[in-house]
């Protein structure tokens, strides 16, 4: 049986300037939440790296975060590794809009 999962309340649009990054717990799983010039994004809350640093304390240039640790850079759009052809993607997920809220689509 495969249950739709209800999408999770995030905060409000207001609460993550442009062309930063925060951390965002649900059920003890980190998600790194985007807001870009293009809109609102997220990904897995930590790098893929051995460290497994929080993508939140990563550097936003643009549509890319470096990854404070190993120095991975990825596409937020899309997940994929940048620098590294070596490195697995970055999971995205679907951030939604309503009114003034943000909500994550798992």
């Amino acid at each position: 049986m495969n249950e739709e999962i209800e999408p999770i309340h995030i905060g409000e649009k207001e609460d993550i300037d442009v062309n930063s990054v925060e951390n965002f717990e649900y059920e003890e799983i980190d998600y790194a939440i985007f807001h870009l010039e293009s809109g609102f994004f997220a990904t897995q809350g930590q790098c893929t790296c051995e460290d497994e640093a929080y993508i939140s304390e990563g550097n936003v240039e643009g549509e890319e975060v470096e990854c404070a640790s190993c120095g991975k850079i990825y596409s937020i759009v899309s997940g994929d590794p940048l620098n590294d052809e070596e490195a697995n993607s970055l999971k995205i997920y679907d951030v939604s809009e309503e009114d003034d809220s943000l909500y994550l689509n798992l």
